[in-house]
């Protein structure tokens, strides 16, 4: 998985102030502990002398069997120390752990980490990172698999449908060991931004960095970035996603301002994830023809070269469900 500096800081972070958190938590209830049973701070403070007495007894003295049966008897009694507190607690009415340390992660102790490998949660945070970067949150709530249906869809165009559903599972199946692009074009409303969704939230959730932008957000923000020298930096971060995302997906390809600026920054982004074998994603309204005499007869040529063509037909399906929805 491709994260960025910051994306690894920021989970870096969530873990600090997960471990913050906690800490604080604890230390509360050890306050509450010492106020409500005083006899408690006593058996803490007879710990931490005994445990002063075995580190002094580590550092001075000679190893021997002298000193080391002197520790294993200091460890018996710090032992039994806090068997006590526990008891105490325990007879006060709180659990006989209550002030063990608390972690979010038992597995890891929210290190992020174990035998340095990454922990479970912290690839969940990363997939959440990814999810955030993505520009996806929202859309994928309503776009994916589980909102799978075939009712708005008949004849060919159900059978058209049927058949991009089955290539995108192919695609993802197959998306780290065989490269390929996905082209969704067609009508309006039959499906094209949809099956990107599913695309989209099934390889985040595998953790893949995905990158999603409308074809008018993608160059509203190209635009507003490249001729502007105070951020130099931002706009380098912009091309370096856009180019090295695992998956970038570009929706409603043609509802963009379009004019040479914008072809060139297309074909320029397009050529550069192909040559480097990055997968792409485009839905677009317009017919390959239209693409053709919009773009050039080379950007046509470039988008399709390696690509799984999905043609999607039939009545907006957006608006079947609103009269449905209005009717019912």
């Amino acid at each position: 998985m491709a994260l960025s500096n910051e994306q690894f800081e920021k989970i870096n972070r969530t873990l600090e102030e997960r471990r913050r958190a906690n800490s604080l938590i604890t230390e509360s209830r050890r306050r509450e502990i010492i106020d409500k049973l005083p006899e408690y701070r006593s058996l803490e403070n007879e710990t931490a002398a005994l445990s002063m007495e075995c580190a002094e007894k580590l550092i001075s003295e000679p190893d021997g069997e002298k000193r080391r049966s002197e520790l294993e008897e200091l460890r018996k009694r710090i032992d039994s120390i806090n068997s006590a507190k526990k008891d105490l607690i325990r007879n006060a009415g709180y659990p006989a752990d209550y002030l063990d340390p608390i972690h979010s992660c038992s597995k890891c102790l929210d290190t992020g980490f174990i035998d340095g490998k990454k922990c479970s949660c912290f690839k969940q945070l990363e997939i959440q990172v990814l999810y955030d970067h993505s520009n996806m949150s929202a859309f994928l709530k309503d776009n994916n698999f589980d909102r799978l249906s075939y009712e708005y869809h008949k004849g060919d165009d159900l059978t058209h449908f049927k058949n991009a559903v089955d290539t995108c599972k192919k695609f993802i199946n197959n998306f780290d060991n065989d490269y390929h692009n996905l082209l969704f074009y067609g009508t309006v409303g039959t499906g094209k931004s949809f099956l990107s969704g599913c695309v989209a939230k099934e390889l985040l959730d595998k953790g893949h960095s995905i990158v999603y932008f409308s074809a008018e957000q993608l160059f509203r923000s190209i635009s507003a970035l490249y001729y502007d020298h105070d951020h130099s930096t931002e706009r380098g971060a912009l091309f370096d996603t856009l180019h090295e995302s695992d998956l970038l997906i570009i929706d409603d390809l043609g509802t963009e301002f379009s004019n040479e600026f914008t072809k060139s920054q297309l074909f320029s982004i397009f050529n550069q994830r192909i040559t480097n074998r990055r997968p792409l994603v485009i839905s677009t309204n317009l017919t390959l023809e239209d693409i053709r005499k919009n773009y050039s007869d080379r950007f046509l040529s470039r988008l399709v070269e390696n690509s799984y063509i999905c043609n999607l037909k039939g009545a907006d399906i957006r608006i079947k469900k609103k009269i449905e929805s209005d009717y019912n």
